[in-house]
């Protein structure tokens, strides 16, 4: 059986995901560019969220050796070639908010680099309580919600070059932590 996603139920706690939030909050080294955010086909805006940047190296010491259960999984359920996590990697931090309207349309997570691709996307939901709308959905070769993921605490991780989304957050506020598993280009 072919795989899209892996999950962990329950990985970090209610004051895990309040540490670890307060410790973005205040070390985060940026926001995500509007010029950088993700464009359709057509040059239109597909990404309404607040992104904060931080390093991996800032930030592994409060993820419960995610790192090691992700390359775990990998290697019994996948068998991707993968690079560890390095130090420089970037990770999203990003807010969607019901005040902004914040959704995400449907994408491809991939790298513009010619000596690697992203393999993996790992999403950590860091949001403080449960909201409203925020689905993640998958496309490969039918559309369907990934419900795994609403759940504070949650984390999935999904290949990247499946089309996926988040539609509009119509209460509170949705957030999750990006990290991205990257290994040589697909041949």
């Amino acid at each position: 059986m072919k795989l899209d996603y892996w999950y962990f139920e329950n990985f970090f706690n209610s004051d895990q995901i309040k540490k670890i939030n307060h410790f973005i909050d205040n070390n985060f080294y940026g926001l995500e560019k509007e010029e950088l955010n993700a464009t359709d086909t057509q040059q239109n805006k597909i990404k309404y969220a607040s992104v904060k940047l931080i390093n991996w190296e800032k930030i592994k010491h409060l993820t419960n050796e995610l790192d090691q259960k992700l390359y775990n999984v990998n290697q019994e359920n996948f068998g991707y070639d993968i690079y560890p996590i390095n130090n420089n990697d970037v990770c999203n931090l990003n807010i969607y908010s019901s005040k902004m309207g914040s959704k995400y349309g449907w994408h491809i997570d991939q790298s513009e680099n010619d000596i690697f691709d992203i393999k993996f996307t790992v999403l950590i939901n860091l949001s403080f309580e449960i909201y409203k709308g925020g689905e993640f959905k998958l496309f490969n070769g039918n559309e369907y919600e990934v419900k795994e993921i609403n759940k504070p605490g949650n984390v999935i991780m999904f290949k990247s070059f499946l089309n996926h989304s988040v539609l509009p957050i119509t209460e509170g506020e949705r957030r999750t932590l990006a990290i991205f598993i990257k290994g040589p280009r697909f041949k």
